[in-house]
């Protein structure tokens, strides 16, 4: 029996960097099974040379609009976008990693092996154009997560924190399937495209009972992924158990892939019937600042206060998406790329610090940083300023790209509640940098010098979150070509 693949559209460029990672994974694999204990040190730099390579690989699918294995995957701009904001951030999330595993007896090869998995599983789902492999991109990225979340096999907060995701994420992922079964059964397809085909072909789309409640369920998964309200009771929980380098990877990693899912199918999928989804997303853009930002003002645990902070900037990324325009979601890409890299290096400087021995849960731990570790101290206060949307740094003209994408489009509403709550984040981002300039309780002890790759990273970071503010126009081009969405 022959069978025909002519059809289907094996391209397998298009997925050549989720490939690679795949790979390295691998070899990562096989060689910490085969390495003896002092030459494992050689899987994190095994482990950075892959990423290279996909990121490499990821370079070609600039410009292009390649659909390939029967629709189910694409290569494009957005693709690329997001296949090079998520392979820097696990770079550098492994540039970081063996000083703080060192640290707590947890220098593993299977940490970095379900690094490359998660990995995978973000680039999957920031390409993928059908609900099923949306589907697999999701469950890759969170079973490898599930593990990682208690990768601190001996401290019971850790188990804790992955039992929380493990149970709650499956309870997500029910809804998720669900809404997906119901799509399905209204529009008979499973890909994007013949989705938004359906819907656009002026079939009753926006009447459609069965169609509305599969996107409302669907909406359920993807914004638990997101990390926003009312669906993010895990999200603290699980940011303070897990190992601090996990939750450095997570809170930018997984945020980010599953915006760009919540991209293509509302903003390339839906647009036709966006009457109907706006109100919805809406509520839940407003619930996520309202719940983030006045939580996150009574936490006394930085990892906590940045976890509802999380809550909280996933409101305002889901304010770019209302406009349901490609206008309004380049200015949510941007936002995302801004956050990567300021959320990424608030929780690279906990990472740092809890290599070097000290607690960094308590506020009142942070009590005179500036005496005790100056340059941590400082590319902090960099971080909080930038999250809070204080110029000159990227995290204000994020802000202000949505507010004006709200604007362009008259959304007054969201708009005004997005404005007051800027305002109200004020207070718990700058009494983190006023608890790093107080004076000291005790006397100064010296403390462990800061590892060179993490001095490094932290740098990058600090430098990057002023440099894209006082340059943002490059990356919002970039966002504005990869939001161009088209099937």
């Amino acid at each position: 029996m022959k069978i025909d693949l002519s059809g289907i559209g094996i391209d397998y460029g298009v997925i050549l960097p989720e490939l690679v990672v795949v790979g390295t994974a691998i070899v990562v694999l096989f060689l910490d099974l085969m390495l003896p204990v002092s030459r494992r040190r050689w899987l994190p730099t095994v482990t950075v040379v892959g990423l290279l390579a996909a990121l490499v690989a990821s370079l070609p699918l600039w410009g292009q609009n390649r659909a390939a294995f029967g629709d189910t995957v694409v290569g494009d701009s957005l693709a690329a976008f997001f296949n090079v904001l998520l392979i820097v951030v696990s770079i550098l999330t492994v540039l970081i990693s063996p000083r703080f595993l060192r640290a707590l007896d947890l220098d593993h090869g299977e940490y970095y092996i379900l690094l490359l998995g998660a990995t995978s599983g973000m680039m999957l789902l920031a390409a993928a154009t059908s609900l099923m492999t949306i589907f697999l991109g999701i469950e890759l990225l969170s079973i490898s997560l599930y593990v990682l979340c208690g990768f601190a096999r001996s401290a019971q907060r850790s188990q804790e924190s992955a039992l929380k995701y493990l149970l709650l994420g499956g309870f997500a992922t029910g809804f998720l399937l669900y809404g997906m079964a119901l799509i399905y059964g209204a529009t008979g397809s499973t890909t994007l495209r013949g989705i938004a085909a359906f819907v656009g072909a002026g079939s009753g789309a926006s009447g459609n009972v069965l169609l509305l409640l599969g996107i409302g369920f669907l909406s359920v998964g993807l914004a638990f992924k997101a990390s926003a309200a009312p669906f993010h009771m895990w999200t603290p929980d699980v940011y303070e158990g897990a190992p601090t380098v996990v939750t450095t990877f997570m809170s930018v990693a997984t945020k980010s892939a599953a915006f760009a899912a919540i991209g293509r199918v509302f903003i390339a999928t839906f647009p036709s019937i966006s009457a109907r989804w706006y109100f919805p997303l809406a509520l839940i853009a407003i619930f996520s600042l309202f719940i983030g930002n006045l939580v996150a003002i009574i936490e006394d645990n930085l990892k906590r206060m940045l976890a509802y902070s999380g809550i909280a900037h996933a409101g305002y990324i889901l304010l770019g998406i209302l406009p349901g325009t490609a206008a309004g979601f380049s200015a949510s890409v941007f936002y995302i790329a801004a956050y990567a890299v300021m959320n990424f290096g608030a929780f690279a400087v906990l990472t740092a610090v809890g290599a070097g021995g000290e607690q960094t849960a308590d506020i009142n731990q942070w009590r005179g940083m500036f005496y005790r570790r100056p340059f941590l101290a400082t590319v902090m206060t960099i971080f909080m300023l930038s999250l809070a949307g204080i110029p000159p740094t990227v995290g204000f003209f994020a802000k202000l790209f949505v507010f004006q994408a709200l604007v362009n489009a008259q959304i007054w509403a969201p708009l005004v509640v997005a404005v007051v709550m800027t305002i109200v984040s004020f207070y718990y981002y700058l009494r983190v940098v006023v608890m790093m300039l107080a004076t000291p309780d005790e006397a100064i002890a010296e403390k462990p010098r800061l590892g060179i790759s993490t001095g490094w990273v932290l740098g990058a970071a600090a430098l990057a979150t002023i440099a894209l503010g006082v340059f943002p126009t490059t990356v919002l081009d970039w966002a504005s070509h990869a939001a161009s969405l088209h099937f």
